[in-house]
């Protein structure tokens, strides 16, 4: 088990390493005069000249990489690079602020949309596809798989507007406000308004997610569901729904956590089509202003945020398969 972790360890660092190191190109390659776009509108040649030399972009790209890594903008004589302690992702050019800060600042709304959607579309995948497989051919079995195949079709965007549209405008045109449309509520501020505020966001993503582990936890539960232990628990009378919530569902639960930690992962990124048609400031939408303003190191850092968090959900994911198969520790 220690030498999995180390080898994990090792290969999660390398990951990082390279993912720093490609979106350090890309960036350069895709902003080849960050300077004008980030000078004022209708700014002489000197002006925008003196912006690429305030924020060291005129230099070759190794010594900008070297500032990045290791020295940074100075605020108050302070070396602010990813090397030091604590790290600074870069320091954004249109903020004025260390882009670890701003990442720290919009995390909170993306990781509340995050695990409460995963909580939800987990929560009724689980148990549509037990059901499904506890009737698998019938009726219940085929409606199951119809409402799985339409969520699947529907393009998130578009469910959004929908929900938005039926839950917030419809209700309020008829003097009920129980969703509001778009906003944030900290959750140690509130936690019923922060629940209120993302409600629909969350259903918007459950939704997209809710067909794929409906599907995958009725395949799992009709192969486990074939082996000599299920039948022998029936031969000792076992009911029916012990058979399937706790022995079958209990073995067939590692692949549907696995991928569930891997959309997890992917949604702490940054859900940006979400964020974005319900007013919500996280990651994402930071991102894509960042991107479109030329802002390239906040689109560095918050690369680095997302890989990093694809990271730490997989070492976890792997740590729970470890706990859930003692076998996996020799």
């Amino acid at each position: 088990m220690v030498s999995r972790l180390a080898s994990t360890a090792v290969r999660s660092l390398s990951t990082l390493v390279i993912v720093l190191i490609l979106s350090f190109f890309i960036t350069r390659i895709a902003y080849r005069n960050p300077a004008a776009m980030l000078a004022p509108r209708n700014a002489t040649q000197e002006t925008i000249d003196g912006v690429a030399r305030a924020l060291r972009l005129d230099e070759p790209w190794y010594l900008q990489l070297w500032h990045y890594l290791f020295r940074g903008p100075d605020i108050q004589g302070a070396p602010m690079g990813l090397m030091h302690w604590p790290p600074a992702l870069g320091f954004s050019f249109r903020k004025q602020a260390p882009v670890t800060d701003l990442i720290l600042a919009k995390a909170p709304v993306t990781l509340s949309l995050a695990f409460g959607a995963v909580i939800i579309w987990m929560t009724i995948a689980i148990i549509s596809g037990v059901v499904a497989a506890r009737w698998h051919g019938r009726l219940v079995d085929h409606l199951l798989a119809f409402l799985a195949y339409v969520g699947l079709s529907v393009p998130t965007f578009l469910s959004g507007i929908l929900i938005s549209y039926f839950f917030f405008f419809q209700l309020s045109n008829h003097g009920v406000s129980w969703f509001p449309s778009s906003g944030y509520v900290p959750l140690s501020e509130d936690p019923l308004q922060w629940a209120r505020h993302l409600v629909l966001p969350w259903a918007t993503l459950a939704i997209a997610e809710i067909g794929i582990f409906q599907r995958m936890v009725r395949a799992s539960m009709l192969d486990v569901l074939g082996h000599d232990f299920i039948r022998t628990a029936r031969a000792k009378g076992v009911p029916e729904h012990r058979i399937y919530f706790s022995h079958a569902l209990k073995s067939a639960l590692n692949p549907i956590l696995t991928l569930g930690g891997l959309e997890l992962a992917s949604i702490m990124g940054g859900a940006i089509v979400t964020e974005t048609i319900f007013g919500l400031d996280g990651v994402g939408r930071m991102a894509i202003t960042a991107a479109l303003d030329g802002d390239f190191p906040v689109v560095i850092g918050t690369t680095i945020f997302a890989a990093a968090a694809f990271i730490l959900t997989t070492l976890a994911v792997d740590l729970v398969a470890l706990w859930r198969d003692p076998a996996n520790r020799n």
